[in-house]
């Protein structure tokens, strides 16, 4: 029982986090559409298709890593500082590093993708993170619509009253 519970509350845990990461991707979406406007971003990805197209696999596998392994360890770093007292410092650099991350890396795998997907472990490590996903958002799903339903419901007094 107590095993249960737990793993109830691990599950529910890593949920919140896929539901707030949900929340700030569908942000940055937005914001990196009013971006790509301002760049040639057709342009862009067909040049770097090329690219790609002429690297082995596992160089773009490395294209595709380089901004995990950048932001990563400056992550644990903003942690350290934290730690260490520069808490506002620490924080800030963190969100703005996660942020960073959030945009960087499904852009980097929207272009490298084709490539990588010639890797039989990766298309396997791929589908497992697929459905993951799915699973996530399967024990999400009544969260977010007993909160889309309360702010609703919240609107409509908020909208009575005024």
């Amino acid at each position: 029982m107590k095993h249960h519970r737990i793993r109830r509350s691990a599950l529910l845990a890593l949920a919140m986090v896929f539901l707030a990461f949900a929340t700030i991707w569908d942000g940055l979406i937005a914001i990196e559409r009013r971006i790509v406007r301002l760049i040639p971003w057709t342009r862009f990805k067909q040049a770097f298709a090329v690219v790609v197209d002429f690297l082995p696999a596992p160089v773009v596998l490395l294209i595709f890593l380089v901004p995990l392994l950048i932001i990563e360890p400056l992550l644990t770093v903003c942690v350290v500082a934290i730690a260490m007292g520069y808490v506002v410092t620490g924080v800030i650099a963190w969100i703005l590093l996660k942020l960073l991350a959030i945009a960087l890396i499904p852009a980097i795998f929207d272009l490298t993708q084709h490539k990588l997907m010639t890797m039989p472990w990766f298309v396997v490590a791929y589908d497992k993170v697929i459905a993951w996903h799915h699973y996530a958002d399967r024990i999400v799903a009544p969260y977010k619509h007993a909160a889309a339903a309360l702010l609703r419901q919240w609107r409509r007094r908020a909208a009575a009253i005024a």
